[in-house]
């Protein structure tokens, strides 16, 4: 890989969550299912908001990091997931046969089966502009370049 492509990567958006500030409101999870599915549906939703057993008042979210080497990619046999430009790893829907490879490769298990559809799902990112981040009621989640997200998570 050229030294180009590694700063390209640095600066691709990822989601940012800022734990401090999170209420646990699920907002998130409702504009997510409602931008996707035109439904209310804490299941439907690609990014998940948990209670943390290990500190009362304190959230956990779980959403896809959109990896510089995405193993659900890798991990796909039909070549239906694909990192784009801008760094979104995407599921094409039309070409995923619903066979969970990429639900197992995950290393935190993100894109999800949907039992309806017989399809993987996971967070596209609303391609760059993404609701979770725009309707965040407490300022919990951001969408900042990667380099930036790493500089946070290490501090």
């Amino acid at each position: 890989m050229s030294f180009q492509k590694i700063v390209e990567a640095e600066e691709q958006g990822v989601l940012y969550y800022d734990p401090e500030k999170c209420s646990g409101c699920l907002f998130c999870m409702i504009v997510c299912s409602f931008k996707h599915f035109k439904v209310i549906s804490e299941d439907k939703s690609h990014v998940k908001v948990f209670p943390n057993p290990d500190k009362p008042a304190y959230f956990i979210s779980a959403h896809c990091a959109h990896c510089e080497y995405p193993a659900c990619e890798a991990a796909c046999p039909v070549n239906a997931i694909r990192k784009d430009e801008k760094g979104i790893v995407k599921i094409n829907t039309m070409q995923c046969i619903g066979c969970r490879s990429c639900n197992f490769a995950c290393p935190i298990s993100i894109p999800h089966y949907d039992p309806i559809l017989k399809i993987s799902l996971k967070c596209d990112l609303c391609e760059g502009d993404p609701w979770c981040v725009k309707f965040c009621t407490t300022g919990a989640l951001h969408y900042i370049p990667r380099k930036e997200a790493r500089k946070l998570t290490r501090s």
